[in-house]
Protein backbone atom coordinates (compact mmCIF):
# COMPACT_ATOMS: atom_id res chain seq x y z
CA UNK A 1 0.00 0.00 0.00
CA UNK A 2 1.62 3.29 -1.10
CA UNK A 3 1.59 5.78 1.21
CA UNK A 4 -1.31 8.58 0.86
CA UNK A 5 0.29 11.36 3.25
CA UNK A 6 -1.16 14.53 1.11
CA UNK A 7 -4.57 12.80 -0.06
CA UNK A 8 -5.72 12.08 3.67
CA UNK A 9 -7.76 15.47 3.74
CA UNK A 10 -6.92 18.17 6.37
CA UNK A 11 -3.76 17.11 8.00
CA UNK A 12 -5.22 17.26 11.37
CA UNK A 13 -8.22 15.68 12.62
CA UNK A 14 -8.97 17.68 15.70
CA UNK A 15 -10.60 21.36 15.54
CA UNK A 16 -9.44 22.87 18.48
CA UNK A 17 -12.06 25.74 19.61
CA UNK A 18 -10.76 29.22 20.34
CA UNK A 19 -12.00 29.90 23.36
CA UNK A 20 -8.93 28.02 24.83
CA UNK A 21 -6.91 30.73 23.53
CA UNK A 22 -7.91 33.40 26.03
CA UNK A 23 -5.80 33.66 29.12
CA UNK A 24 -5.20 35.66 31.72
CA UNK A 25 -2.30 37.29 30.61
CA UNK A 26 -4.15 38.25 27.01
CA UNK A 27 -5.35 41.42 26.55
CA UNK A 28 -9.00 41.50 25.66
CA UNK A 29 -9.05 44.44 22.86
CA UNK A 30 -11.68 45.63 21.35
CA UNK A 31 -12.56 45.23 17.42
CA UNK A 32 -11.16 48.06 16.06
CA UNK A 33 -10.20 49.53 12.22
CA UNK A 34 -7.03 50.44 13.47
CA UNK A 35 -6.16 47.56 16.48
CA UNK A 36 -6.23 43.97 15.99
CA UNK A 37 -9.34 41.77 16.59
CA UNK A 38 -9.43 40.07 20.10
CA UNK A 39 -9.89 36.94 20.90
CA UNK A 40 -13.45 37.04 20.98
CA UNK A 41 -13.72 38.89 17.85
CA UNK A 42 -11.28 35.63 15.77
CA UNK A 43 -13.21 33.48 17.61
CA UNK A 44 -16.55 34.26 16.24
CA UNK A 45 -15.06 35.13 12.71
CA UNK A 46 -14.32 31.61 12.79
CA UNK A 47 -16.89 30.22 13.89
CA UNK A 48 -19.24 32.33 11.25
CA UNK A 49 -16.84 30.83 8.68
CA UNK A 50 -14.93 34.16 8.26
CA UNK A 51 -11.72 32.12 8.03
CA UNK A 52 -9.53 34.90 6.31
CA UNK A 53 -10.14 37.48 9.09
CA UNK A 54 -9.76 34.93 11.82
CA UNK A 55 -6.83 33.86 10.22
CA UNK A 56 -5.51 37.07 10.19
CA UNK A 57 -6.02 37.61 13.66
CA UNK A 58 -4.59 34.74 15.14
CA UNK A 59 -0.91 36.18 13.91
CA UNK A 60 -0.72 38.26 16.62
CA UNK A 61 -0.89 35.67 19.18
CA UNK A 62 0.72 33.14 17.29
CA UNK A 63 3.87 35.88 17.55
CA UNK A 64 3.29 36.31 21.49
CA UNK A 65 3.82 33.11 22.22
CA UNK A 66 0.02 31.58 22.69
CA UNK A 67 0.63 28.04 22.11
CA UNK A 68 -2.47 27.13 20.93
CA UNK A 69 -2.26 29.97 18.49
CA UNK A 70 0.44 29.03 16.69
CA UNK A 71 -0.94 25.06 16.40
CA UNK A 72 -4.47 26.90 14.99
CA UNK A 73 -2.62 29.24 12.37
CA UNK A 74 -0.41 26.32 11.55
CA UNK A 75 -3.16 24.08 11.06
CA UNK A 76 -5.24 26.89 8.88
CA UNK A 77 -2.02 27.50 6.91
CA UNK A 78 -1.20 23.82 5.99
CA UNK A 79 -5.06 23.26 4.85
CA UNK A 80 -5.42 26.24 3.13
CA UNK A 81 -8.28 27.98 5.45
CA UNK A 82 -8.89 30.99 5.06
CA UNK A 83 -5.89 32.09 2.45
CA UNK A 84 -3.77 29.65 0.34
CA UNK A 85 -1.52 26.77 1.68
CA UNK A 86 1.38 28.07 2.80
CA UNK A 87 3.27 24.91 4.15
CA UNK A 88 6.52 26.48 5.24
CA UNK A 89 4.41 28.66 7.05
CA UNK A 90 2.31 26.26 8.58
CA UNK A 91 5.86 24.54 9.78
CA UNK A 92 7.28 27.69 11.26
CA UNK A 93 3.90 28.01 13.45
CA UNK A 94 4.15 24.18 14.35
CA UNK A 95 7.41 23.67 14.94
CA UNK A 96 7.29 26.47 17.72
CA UNK A 97 4.13 24.68 18.89
CA UNK A 98 6.12 21.63 19.41
CA UNK A 99 9.34 23.36 21.11
CA UNK A 100 6.26 24.25 24.08
CA UNK A 101 5.58 20.27 24.41
CA UNK A 102 1.92 21.06 22.34
CA UNK A 103 1.29 17.41 21.69
CA UNK A 104 -1.51 18.13 19.65
CA UNK A 105 1.35 19.98 16.90
CA UNK A 106 3.61 16.67 17.02
CA UNK A 107 1.28 14.71 14.41
CA UNK A 108 -0.07 17.72 12.83
CA UNK A 109 3.58 18.63 12.49
CA UNK A 110 4.81 15.19 11.09
CA UNK A 111 2.01 15.40 8.48
CA UNK A 112 3.03 18.31 7.21
CA UNK A 113 6.33 16.98 6.56
CA UNK A 114 5.44 14.13 5.19
CA UNK A 115 2.63 16.28 2.70
CA UNK A 116 5.47 17.55 0.37
CA UNK A 117 3.44 19.42 -1.68
CA UNK A 118 4.93 21.29 -3.63
CA UNK A 119 8.04 20.95 -1.27
CA UNK A 120 9.85 17.73 -1.08
CA UNK A 121 9.04 15.44 1.84
CA UNK A 122 11.40 15.67 5.12
CA UNK A 123 10.41 11.89 6.07
CA UNK A 124 13.67 12.09 8.32
CA UNK A 125 12.19 14.78 10.67
CA UNK A 126 8.51 13.84 10.00
CA UNK A 127 9.28 9.93 11.32
CA UNK A 128 10.87 11.78 14.65
CA UNK A 129 8.00 13.58 15.57
CA UNK A 130 5.92 10.45 14.67
CA UNK A 131 8.07 8.45 16.98
CA UNK A 132 7.35 11.12 19.58
CA UNK A 133 4.07 11.49 19.46
CA UNK A 134 3.55 7.27 19.09
CA UNK A 135 5.48 7.33 22.92
CA UNK A 136 2.84 9.88 23.57
CA UNK A 137 0.54 7.29 22.87
CA UNK A 138 -1.02 8.67 19.71
CA UNK A 139 -2.67 5.46 17.33
CA UNK A 140 -2.97 7.74 14.68
CA UNK A 141 0.97 8.74 14.33
CA UNK A 142 1.56 4.79 14.93
CA UNK A 143 0.15 3.84 11.46
CA UNK A 144 2.25 6.76 9.70
CA UNK A 145 5.24 5.38 11.17
CA UNK A 146 4.84 2.36 10.93
CA UNK A 147 4.23 3.10 6.89
CA UNK A 148 7.60 4.76 7.28
CA UNK A 149 9.09 1.67 7.76
CA UNK A 150 7.56 -0.56 5.60
CA UNK A 151 8.92 1.59 2.39
CA UNK A 152 12.13 2.65 4.16
CA UNK A 153 11.73 6.53 4.54
CA UNK A 154 13.40 8.61 6.91
CA UNK A 155 14.20 5.49 8.80
CA UNK A 156 15.64 2.06 7.82
CA UNK A 157 13.18 -0.34 6.09
CA UNK A 158 12.05 -2.75 8.76
CA UNK A 159 8.70 -4.91 8.06
CA UNK A 160 8.33 -6.23 11.12
CA UNK A 161 8.80 -2.85 13.63
CA UNK A 162 6.34 -1.82 10.42
CA UNK A 163 3.80 -4.28 11.46
CA UNK A 164 4.23 -4.27 15.14
CA UNK A 165 3.66 -0.23 14.80
CA UNK A 166 0.21 -0.95 12.38
CA UNK A 167 -0.87 -4.07 14.88
CA UNK A 168 -1.22 -1.53 17.72
CA UNK A 169 -2.55 1.48 15.77
CA UNK A 170 -5.01 -0.86 13.81
CA UNK A 171 -5.95 -1.86 17.51
CA UNK A 172 -6.03 1.84 18.49
CA UNK A 173 -8.78 2.17 16.34
CA UNK A 174 -7.42 3.46 13.47
CA UNK A 175 -9.30 2.56 10.30
CA UNK A 176 -6.69 3.29 7.85
CA UNK A 177 -3.98 0.92 10.21
CA UNK A 178 -6.79 -2.03 10.16
CA UNK A 179 -6.90 -1.95 6.04
CA UNK A 180 -3.00 -1.85 6.17
CA UNK A 181 -2.57 -4.83 8.70
CA UNK A 182 -5.17 -6.98 6.72
CA UNK A 183 -2.71 -6.28 3.80
CA UNK A 184 0.04 -7.36 5.89
CA UNK A 185 -1.34 -10.54 6.50
CA UNK A 186 -2.79 -11.06 3.49
CA UNK A 187 1.33 -10.57 1.66
CA UNK A 188 3.15 -11.88 4.86
CA UNK A 189 4.84 -9.07 5.45
CA UNK A 190 6.53 -8.33 8.16
CA UNK A 191 4.27 -11.52 9.44
CA UNK A 192 3.71 -15.01 8.61
CA UNK A 193 0.23 -14.25 6.11
CA UNK A 194 -2.78 -15.51 8.13
CA UNK A 195 -6.04 -15.49 5.81
CA UNK A 196 -7.75 -15.15 8.71
CA UNK A 197 -6.43 -12.30 10.34
CA UNK A 198 -6.57 -10.84 6.56
CA UNK A 199 -10.22 -11.47 7.29
CA UNK A 200 -10.69 -10.36 10.83
CA UNK A 201 -9.06 -6.98 9.79
CA UNK A 202 -10.41 -6.07 6.21
CA UNK A 203 -14.24 -6.90 7.46
CA UNK A 204 -13.68 -5.06 10.43
CA UNK A 205 -12.81 -1.69 8.77
CA UNK A 206 -15.21 -2.31 5.89
CA UNK A 207 -17.81 -2.52 9.02
CA UNK A 208 -16.41 0.91 10.56
CA UNK A 209 -16.82 2.49 6.96
CA UNK A 210 -13.26 2.52 5.48
CA UNK A 211 -14.07 2.87 1.95
CA UNK A 212 -10.73 0.53 0.38
CA UNK A 213 -11.94 -2.24 3.03
CA UNK A 214 -14.84 -2.09 1.41
CA UNK A 215 -14.23 -2.10 -2.25
CA UNK A 216 -11.24 -4.80 -1.14
CA UNK A 217 -14.53 -6.69 0.22
CA UNK A 218 -16.28 -6.55 -3.02
CA UNK A 219 -13.33 -7.16 -5.28
CA UNK A 220 -12.79 -10.35 -3.50
CA UNK A 221 -16.05 -11.93 -3.08
CA UNK A 222 -16.96 -10.72 -7.27
CA UNK A 223 -13.71 -12.66 -8.44
CA UNK A 224 -13.70 -15.57 -5.52
CA UNK A 225 -9.74 -14.59 -4.63
CA UNK A 226 -9.74 -15.00 -1.23
CA UNK A 227 -13.05 -15.28 0.18
CA UNK A 228 -15.41 -18.16 -1.52
CA UNK A 229 -17.50 -15.98 -4.60
CA UNK A 230 -20.44 -14.63 -3.09
CA UNK A 231 -22.03 -12.09 -5.85
CA UNK A 232 -24.78 -10.76 -2.42
CA UNK A 233 -21.70 -10.13 -0.60
CA UNK A 234 -19.96 -8.07 -2.91
CA UNK A 235 -22.97 -6.08 -4.04
CA UNK A 236 -23.63 -5.14 -0.44
CA UNK A 237 -19.72 -4.25 0.04
CA UNK A 238 -19.47 -1.88 -3.13
CA UNK A 239 -22.88 -0.19 -2.45
CA UNK A 240 -21.67 0.35 0.89
CA UNK A 241 -18.64 2.02 -0.35
CA UNK A 242 -20.05 3.75 -2.79
CA UNK A 243 -22.73 5.16 0.00
CA UNK A 244 -19.57 6.10 1.87
CA UNK A 245 -18.81 8.57 -1.19
CA UNK A 246 -15.69 6.42 -3.07
CA UNK A 247 -14.96 7.36 -6.29
CA UNK A 248 -14.20 4.41 -7.75
CA UNK A 249 -16.87 2.38 -5.90
CA UNK A 250 -19.53 5.40 -7.18
CA UNK A 251 -18.08 4.73 -10.94
CA UNK A 252 -18.50 1.01 -10.76
CA UNK A 253 -21.94 0.67 -9.26
CA UNK A 254 -22.83 4.00 -11.38
CA UNK A 255 -22.09 2.15 -14.53
CA UNK A 256 -23.38 -0.85 -13.80
CA UNK A 257 -26.99 1.00 -12.73
CA UNK A 258 -26.80 2.84 -16.07
CA UNK A 259 -26.43 0.00 -18.70
CA UNK A 260 -28.04 -2.97 -16.46
CA UNK A 261 -29.91 -4.82 -18.04
CA UNK A 262 -34.06 -5.85 -16.79
CA UNK A 263 -34.04 -5.46 -12.89
CA UNK A 264 -30.44 -4.64 -12.42
CA UNK A 265 -31.09 -1.22 -14.33
CA UNK A 266 -31.63 2.32 -12.59
CA UNK A 267 -30.37 4.62 -15.36
CA UNK A 268 -31.45 7.39 -13.06
CA UNK A 269 -29.57 6.60 -10.02
CA UNK A 270 -26.53 5.29 -12.27
CA UNK A 271 -26.43 9.01 -13.26
CA UNK A 272 -26.48 10.20 -10.23
CA UNK A 273 -23.85 7.56 -8.61
CA UNK A 274 -21.21 8.78 -11.82
CA UNK A 275 -22.12 12.17 -11.14
CA UNK A 276 -20.77 12.37 -7.64
CA UNK A 277 -17.57 10.36 -8.33
CA UNK A 278 -16.85 12.92 -11.82
CA UNK A 279 -17.38 15.77 -9.49
CA UNK A 280 -14.72 14.50 -7.12
CA UNK A 281 -12.72 14.19 -10.39
CA UNK A 282 -12.38 10.22 -10.90
CA UNK A 283 -11.81 10.29 -15.21
CA UNK A 284 -13.80 6.95 -15.80
CA UNK A 285 -16.76 8.43 -14.26
CA UNK A 286 -16.62 11.31 -16.28
CA UNK A 287 -16.01 9.44 -19.44
CA UNK A 288 -18.63 7.72 -18.43
CA UNK A 289 -21.35 10.90 -17.99
CA UNK A 290 -19.99 11.51 -21.28
CA UNK A 291 -21.62 8.28 -23.42
CA UNK A 292 -24.58 8.79 -21.30
CA UNK A 293 -25.19 12.13 -22.64
CA UNK A 294 -23.75 11.19 -26.13
CA UNK A 295 -26.30 7.99 -26.38
CA UNK A 296 -28.99 9.86 -24.33
CA UNK A 297 -28.58 6.61 -21.78
CA UNK A 298 -30.16 7.80 -18.04
CA UNK A 299 -30.67 11.49 -19.31
CA UNK A 300 -31.57 13.10 -22.51
CA UNK A 301 -29.34 13.12 -25.09
CA UNK A 302 -26.89 16.45 -25.13
CA UNK A 303 -23.63 16.46 -27.09
CA UNK A 304 -22.99 19.90 -25.30
CA UNK A 305 -22.54 18.20 -21.86
CA UNK A 306 -20.95 14.69 -24.06
CA UNK A 307 -18.38 16.82 -24.82
CA UNK A 308 -17.86 18.60 -21.10
CA UNK A 309 -17.30 15.89 -19.40
CA UNK A 310 -15.17 13.77 -22.26
CA UNK A 311 -13.33 16.36 -22.25
CA UNK A 312 -13.10 15.99 -18.24
CA UNK A 313 -11.70 12.67 -18.55
CA UNK A 314 -9.46 13.18 -22.16
CA UNK A 315 -7.71 16.18 -20.18
CA UNK A 316 -6.65 13.48 -17.43
CA UNK A 317 -5.40 11.66 -20.27
CA UNK A 318 -7.94 8.57 -20.34
CA UNK A 319 -7.61 7.16 -23.54
CA UNK A 320 -10.97 6.31 -24.23
CA UNK A 321 -12.71 9.82 -23.61
CA UNK A 322 -9.31 11.17 -25.09
CA UNK A 323 -10.53 8.81 -28.33
CA UNK A 324 -14.09 10.13 -28.23
CA UNK A 325 -13.79 13.99 -27.56
CA UNK A 326 -11.33 13.69 -30.93
CA UNK A 327 -14.34 11.77 -33.02
CA UNK A 328 -16.70 14.91 -31.61
CA UNK A 329 -14.28 17.72 -31.93
CA UNK A 330 -13.54 16.04 -35.68
CA UNK A 331 -17.30 15.62 -36.47
CA UNK A 332 -18.00 19.18 -35.26
CA UNK A 333 -20.44 17.33 -32.76
CA UNK A 334 -21.67 19.43 -29.30
CA UNK A 335 -18.18 21.79 -30.37
CA UNK A 336 -17.14 23.78 -33.08
CA UNK A 337 -15.15 21.76 -35.76
CA UNK A 338 -11.93 21.26 -34.57
CA UNK A 339 -9.30 19.05 -36.67
CA UNK A 340 -5.92 20.52 -34.74
CA UNK A 341 -7.60 19.52 -31.38
CA UNK A 342 -8.86 16.75 -32.35
CA UNK A 343 -5.48 15.35 -33.66
CA UNK A 344 -4.06 16.45 -30.40
CA UNK A 345 -6.75 14.39 -28.41
CA UNK A 346 -6.07 11.11 -30.62
CA UNK A 347 -2.45 11.61 -29.88
CA UNK A 348 -3.32 11.11 -26.40
CA UNK A 349 -5.17 8.07 -27.26
CA UNK A 350 -2.20 6.82 -28.99
CA UNK A 351 -0.37 7.26 -26.10
CA UNK A 352 -3.05 5.11 -24.12
CA UNK A 353 -2.49 2.35 -26.96
CA UNK A 354 -5.87 2.89 -28.84
CA UNK A 355 -5.59 1.05 -31.92
CA UNK A 356 -8.76 2.96 -32.89
CA UNK A 357 -6.92 6.28 -31.92
CA UNK A 358 -3.65 5.03 -34.45
CA UNK A 359 -6.26 4.15 -36.98
CA UNK A 360 -7.96 7.67 -37.36
CA UNK A 361 -4.90 9.68 -37.18
CA UNK A 362 -3.55 7.45 -40.05
CA UNK A 363 -6.71 8.01 -41.90
CA UNK A 364 -6.59 12.40 -41.08
CA UNK A 365 -2.58 12.10 -42.55
CA UNK A 366 -3.54 10.12 -45.75
CA UNK A 367 -6.61 13.31 -45.75
CA UNK A 368 -3.78 15.91 -45.16
CA UNK A 369 -4.84 17.19 -42.00
CA UNK A 370 -1.65 15.92 -40.20
CA UNK A 371 1.76 16.74 -41.85
CA UNK A 372 3.93 13.72 -41.85
CA UNK A 373 6.94 15.32 -41.88
CA UNK A 374 6.25 16.28 -38.28
CA UNK A 375 6.61 13.49 -37.05
CA UNK A 376 7.35 10.59 -40.05
CA UNK A 377 7.99 8.06 -38.24
CA UNK A 378 4.63 8.02 -36.07
CA UNK A 379 2.93 9.16 -39.29
CA UNK A 380 4.06 6.02 -41.13
CA UNK A 381 2.95 3.88 -38.22
CA UNK A 382 -0.69 6.12 -38.05
CA UNK A 383 -1.27 5.09 -41.35
CA UNK A 384 -0.12 1.30 -41.47
CA UNK A 385 -3.24 1.10 -38.77
CA UNK A 386 -5.22 3.04 -40.77
CA UNK A 387 -4.46 0.58 -43.72
CA UNK A 388 -4.59 -2.64 -41.35
CA UNK A 389 -8.29 -1.48 -41.01
CA UNK A 390 -9.38 -1.63 -44.49
CA UNK A 391 -8.56 2.02 -45.90
CA UNK A 392 -7.37 1.70 -49.63
CA UNK A 393 -6.39 5.28 -49.53
CA UNK A 394 -3.72 4.21 -46.56
CA UNK A 395 -2.32 1.60 -48.63
CA UNK A 396 -1.92 3.93 -51.32
CA UNK A 397 -0.38 6.30 -49.34
CA UNK A 398 2.15 3.67 -48.02
CA UNK A 399 2.57 2.32 -51.55
CA UNK A 400 3.95 5.56 -52.87
CA UNK A 401 6.17 6.15 -49.70
CA UNK A 402 8.11 2.88 -50.60
CA UNK A 403 8.05 3.97 -54.15
CA UNK A 404 9.66 7.02 -53.23
CA UNK A 405 12.69 5.07 -51.35
CA UNK A 406 11.07 5.06 -47.71
CA UNK A 407 12.04 1.32 -46.06
CA UNK A 408 9.81 1.59 -43.58
CA UNK A 409 7.01 2.13 -45.02
CA UNK A 410 7.94 -1.01 -47.40
CA UNK A 411 7.80 -3.23 -44.25
CA UNK A 412 4.87 -1.54 -43.13
CA UNK A 413 3.21 -2.92 -46.60
CA UNK A 414 5.15 -6.02 -45.78
CA UNK A 415 2.85 -7.04 -43.12
CA UNK A 416 -0.09 -6.18 -44.40
CA UNK A 417 0.27 -8.40 -47.23
CA UNK A 418 1.84 -11.09 -45.23
CA UNK A 419 -1.06 -11.41 -42.47
CA UNK A 420 -3.34 -10.35 -44.80
CA UNK A 421 -4.56 -6.92 -43.04
CA UNK A 422 -6.92 -4.78 -44.80
CA UNK A 423 -5.61 -5.99 -48.14
CA UNK A 424 -5.81 -9.48 -49.40
CA UNK A 425 -3.15 -11.74 -48.37
CA UNK A 426 -0.18 -12.24 -51.15
CA UNK A 427 3.00 -13.64 -49.77
CA UNK A 428 4.62 -12.85 -52.98
CA UNK A 429 4.13 -9.28 -52.51
CA UNK A 430 5.18 -9.05 -48.81
CA UNK A 431 8.78 -10.85 -49.93
CA UNK A 432 8.82 -7.75 -52.75
CA UNK A 433 7.93 -5.34 -50.12
CA UNK A 434 10.50 -6.41 -47.61
CA UNK A 435 13.37 -6.99 -49.75
CA UNK A 436 14.31 -3.26 -50.05
CA UNK A 437 13.22 -2.79 -46.14
CA UNK A 438 15.93 -5.25 -45.41
CA UNK A 439 18.66 -3.79 -47.99
CA UNK A 440 18.09 -0.83 -46.24
CA UNK A 441 18.61 -2.51 -43.00
CA UNK A 442 15.59 -2.75 -41.07
CA UNK A 443 16.27 -5.95 -38.88
CA UNK A 444 12.19 -6.80 -39.12
CA UNK A 445 12.13 -6.67 -42.60
CA UNK A 446 15.68 -9.04 -42.78
CA UNK A 447 14.22 -11.66 -40.38
CA UNK A 448 10.65 -12.08 -42.20
CA UNK A 449 12.31 -11.84 -45.87
CA UNK A 450 14.65 -14.37 -44.99
CA UNK A 451 11.54 -16.50 -42.83
CA UNK A 452 9.80 -16.20 -46.36
CA UNK A 453 12.54 -17.70 -48.11
CA UNK A 454 12.97 -20.28 -45.62
CA UNK A 455 9.70 -21.61 -46.12
CA UNK A 456 9.64 -21.09 -49.93
CA UNK A 457 6.25 -18.80 -49.32
CA UNK A 458 5.82 -16.62 -52.34
CA UNK A 459 9.54 -16.88 -53.22
CA UNK A 460 11.23 -19.70 -53.98
CA UNK A 461 12.50 -21.24 -51.55
CA UNK A 462 16.57 -20.67 -50.48
CA UNK A 463 17.68 -21.85 -47.19
CA UNK A 464 21.46 -19.64 -48.14
CA UNK A 465 19.90 -16.96 -48.66
CA UNK A 466 17.54 -17.03 -45.91
CA UNK A 467 20.51 -18.01 -43.43
CA UNK A 468 21.57 -14.86 -44.31
CA UNK A 469 19.30 -12.43 -43.78
CA UNK A 470 17.85 -14.42 -40.71
CA UNK A 471 22.02 -14.08 -39.44
CA UNK A 472 22.02 -10.10 -40.16
CA UNK A 473 19.09 -9.67 -38.50
CA UNK A 474 20.47 -11.31 -35.50
CA UNK A 475 23.87 -9.53 -36.16
CA UNK A 476 21.41 -6.27 -35.83
CA UNK A 477 20.76 -7.38 -32.31
CA UNK A 478 17.12 -8.90 -33.40
CA UNK A 479 16.86 -11.79 -30.20
CA UNK A 480 14.18 -13.49 -32.50
CA UNK A 481 16.44 -14.05 -35.35
CA UNK A 482 19.26 -15.52 -33.29
CA UNK A 483 16.86 -18.13 -32.33
CA UNK A 484 16.07 -19.39 -36.30
CA UNK A 485 19.35 -18.50 -37.69
CA UNK A 486 20.20 -21.70 -35.17
CA UNK A 487 17.07 -23.75 -36.16
CA UNK A 488 18.07 -22.97 -39.83
CA UNK A 489 21.35 -24.17 -39.24
CA UNK A 490 20.03 -27.70 -37.88
CA UNK A 491 18.34 -28.09 -41.74
CA UNK A 492 21.59 -26.77 -43.79
CA UNK A 493 24.78 -29.02 -44.78
CA UNK A 494 28.33 -27.04 -43.03
CA UNK A 495 28.51 -26.08 -46.77
CA UNK A 496 25.72 -24.54 -47.13
CA UNK A 497 25.77 -22.49 -43.36
CA UNK A 498 29.48 -21.19 -44.34
CA UNK A 499 28.38 -19.93 -48.04
CA UNK A 500 25.48 -18.11 -45.83
CA UNK A 501 27.65 -16.87 -43.52
CA UNK A 502 29.68 -15.55 -45.96
CA UNK A 503 27.29 -13.82 -47.86
CA UNK A 504 26.28 -12.04 -44.25
CA UNK A 505 29.54 -10.98 -43.55
CA UNK A 506 29.41 -9.24 -47.07
CA UNK A 507 26.19 -7.68 -46.20
CA UNK A 508 27.30 -6.47 -43.14
CA UNK A 509 30.44 -4.77 -43.89
CA UNK A 510 28.44 -2.86 -46.53
CA UNK A 511 25.88 -1.78 -44.09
Amino acid sequence: MPIRYAQRGRLAAAVLTLAVLGSAAAVAQTDTDSGPLSIEAVEDAYRAGDFETAREGLVIYAEEGQVIAQYRLGYMMANAIGGPADLEGAKTWLERAVAQDHTPAVLLLARVYLSGNPEVPDYERAAELLQASVEQGNAEAGFYLGQLYRQGRGVEADAKLGFELMSRSARGGVLDAQFALAQMYARGEGVEADPVQTSRWLLQAAEEGHGEAQMSLYFNYDRGSGLPKDPEKAAFWLGQAADGGLPLAQRILGTALLLGEDATADPVRGVSLLLQAAEQGEPGAQSNLGYAYASGTGVPQDDTKAVEWYRRAADQRLTRAAVALAAFLEEGRGVEKNIDEAVRYYRIGYAGRSQLASQNLGRLVVEGHVADADVPELSLIWVGDAAAAGLPEAVDWLDAKAEGGEPFAAQLLGDLYREGSGVEADAAKAAAYYKPAAEAGLPYAQLQLGLLLASGDGVEQNLIEAHKWVNVAAANGLDEAAERRDVLGNLMTPEQIAEAQARARVLIRKN
